[in-house]
């Protein structure tokens, strides 16, 4: 599995912490500060194989295996719409099968937009490379007393054809 944009290790920690039978587990992060609270975030776990932590960007990173699994949460809703195709693809390439992605995601563009924030329409760029097989978009509510609550989020699911 390999993790692009890792943070401080939540996600990291929360799957490494629930499935013992990862065998090989790359988590990544273009800032030296956020690899190292990782490591310490996820330090003694008790796992057949530790992560690997990696500094790098996503379209620097540079690695000859291609995983099962990448994982990108809340990380390509800051890459620049200029950007934003050479990254996917670049995600999409590093997958042998699935490709999740967890973003902020809405149909309108809001009026106001914190200017390191972008929205991306990831159903139709991730449709646009051929080995991409289907993108599923899962929208993500929470559950009120009364009513849903639209958290601005989806998980979009990319299955490589293999």
């Amino acid at each position: 599995m390999l993790e692009v944009g890792c943070g401080f290790g939540r996600i990291t920690k929360l799957i490494l912490s629930n499935f013992s039978e990862i065998c090989e587990y790359i988590a990544t992060n273009l800032s030296p500060h956020q690899i190292n609270e990782a490591e310490k975030y996820v330090n003694g776990l008790r796992s057949s194989r530790p992560p690997q932590f990696i500094v790098s960007d996503i379209q620097s990173l540079d690695l000859k295996n291609k995983y099962d699994l990448v994982l990108a949460s809340e990380v390509l809703m800051h890459v620049p719409p200029s950007d934003i195709e050479s990254v996917i693809r670049k995600v999409v390439d590093m997958s042998s099968r699935h490709v999740v992605d967890i973003d902020w995601y809405e149909e309108k563009l809001p009026r106001k937009v914190a200017p390191y924030n972008f929205i991306h329409q990831y159903e139709k760029i991730y449709k646009q490379f051929r080995q991409v097989k289907e993108v599923i978009r899962i929208p993500i509510t929470k559950k009120g007393l009364v009513f849903k609550h639209d958290t601005k989020q989806s998980i979009f699911h990319a299955i490589i054809k293999f």
